[in-house]
C-alpha cells in the first residue's frame, strides 16, 4: 500500500545530488552552434569612392576576424602595432554625444581584412592570442599601401 505523505514527494528522490531541496532547473548552459556564429563578412557596409560603390567592413567586423575585441584593434592602431585604417566613413552630420569630435568610422576593405588574417597567421601573432609585433604593423602598411597603388 502507497503511503501518501511519501508519494507527494516522489520528486525529490535524488537531493542528495543537489544541495537545496530540489534540482535546479533551466541551469543547463547552452552554447550556440558553431554553424549559426555569423561570419565576419555577414553585412558589409557600402560608400561610394571615385564613383564607384565599393564594400567596407568596420572595427566590428575585423575584431570578429580577429576574434578580438574592438577596444584592443583600437589600441593597437594607437600604439603603432597594426597600421591605420586608411579609410574613413563620412563625418555625421549632427554632433556626437559628449560633444567629441568625430572623424568618422575606420573602414577596410575584404582585401585588406584578409590580408591582415594571412599576415597575422604567417608572424604567429592575433591568431595564436599573441600580440602583434612591430614586424606585423610593417607588413600590415606594405599590404594597405600596395592596395592603395591598384
Amino acid at each position: 500500500m502507497a503511503d501518501p505523505v511519501l508519494d507527494r514527494f516522489s520528486d525529490l528522490e535524488d537531493v542528495r545530488d543537489y544541495p537545496g531541496k530540489r534540482k535546479p532547473a533551466l541551469r543547463i548552459k547552452r552554447r550556440p552552434q558553431v554553424d549559426d556564429a555569423p561570419s565576419w563578412d555577414e553585412s558589409p557596409v557600402y560608400y561610394m569612392v571615385d564613383g564607384k560603390q565599393q564594400e567596407f567592413f568596420t572595427i566590428r567586423h575585423l575584431a570578429a576576424a580577429l576574434d578580438y575585441s574592438q577596444q584592443s584593434i583600437r589600441a593597437w592602431e594607437n600604439s603603432g602595432l597594426l597600421a591605420k585604417s586608411p579609410y574613413r566613413s563620412p563625418k555625421p552630420r549632427r554632433p556626437t554625444i559628449g560633444g567629441r569630435n568625430t572623424k568618422g568610422k575606420r573602414l577596410w576593405t575584404r582585401q585588406q581584412i584578409e590580408g591582415i588574417l594571412r599576415i597575422a597567421q604567417e608572424e604567429g601573432v592575433i591568431v595564436n592570442k599573441q600580440p602583434p609585433t612591430k614586424a606585423f604593423a610593417r607588413k600590415v602598411g606594405a599590404l594597405f599601401r600596395e592596395l592603395l597603388a591598384q
